[in-house]
């Protein structure tokens, strides 16, 4: 996969693709079907507890909000939307200027915008489906790649469900084009990692005191993970015998 030279040769084309594409980005449709399916549901705040007063409150507004409150079907509805959203432009940039990055800025904006919507006082998701959009059109490989060794990593050497599910982005992304020395999307991967990561640090704070306090090796935290999307995967080896735990036969 040999690199090629995609450097931007217009600033102004630049400028203009990243405004569009964070505004494109700032369109909230987890608020336009969420409101419509539960509008009067408490929106954007997420809860997962696994004892009483012990567990994450996150404010994230994102497919995972619609699916709580509405249903599978709606959650993926936004999903698709979100990914849409961001596949889309970057896919239509991609063809029309294949010798400059405009692409990668755009999908990178819409990331921005989907996280930090100009919309909606710069409150919104974590970024999940419009990173899968950018890379379905810049580099789809890299994402059963990523995914796939980030739960090989994080369920069998890590022992960790919440490291599983964020590993591949978080080191594997970029290492992998690296790997190729796609140093332009090594450059992408890293933006959208900050910008993913920026808005998760209250959990991420979290996530450390209890990792610290050993809760996630208790029966009660993957009782609670395993009935999210976040657990699937490791539910459905442990219930294989692909993976055990021996606080789970308590």
């Amino acid at each position: 996969m040999p690199q090629v030279d995609r450097s931007i040769v217009d600033p102004l084309i630049a400028i203009t693709v990243a405004v569009g594409g964070y505004l494109i980005g700032s369109v909230s449709f987890a608020r336009l079907v969420g409101r419509r399916t539960a509008p009067e549901d408490e929106f954007g705040i997420e809860r997962l507890e696994w004892r009483d007063g012990v567990g994450f409150t996150v404010e994230n507004v994102s497919a995972t909000s619609v699916e709580t409150r509405s249903g599978e079907r709606y959650g993926c509805l936004t999903a698709l939307l979100d990914i849409a959203k961001a596949f889309v432009p970057t896919l239509a940039l991609r063809l029309a200027y294949p010798d400059a990055a405009y692409d990668i800025v755009c999908a990178a904006a819409v990331t921005v915008g989907h996280v930090y919507p100009v919309f909606y006082r710069f409150k919104g998701g974590r970024g999940t489906s419009t990173i899968l959009g950018g890379l379905l059109a810049l580099a789809p490989l890299s994402i059963p790649v990523t995914i796939v060794v980030g739960y090989l990593l994080g369920l069998f050497i890590f022992k960790d469900v919440l490291l599983a599910h964020h590993a591949g982005w978080l080191v594997l992304l970029p290492i992998w084009f690296a790997l190729f020395g796609q140093w332009d999307l090594v450059l992408y991967a890293i933006v959208v990692n900050v910008i993913r990561w920026s808005a998760s640090i209250p959990e991420l704070r979290a996530y450390w005191k209890y990792r610290q306090a050993g809760e996630f090796q208790t029966r009660e935290f993957h009782d609670a993970i395993e009935q999210t999307h976040i657990g699937y995967i490791h539910r459905y080896l442990r219930r294989r015998g692909w993976i055990h735990h021996s606080y789970m036969d308590e």
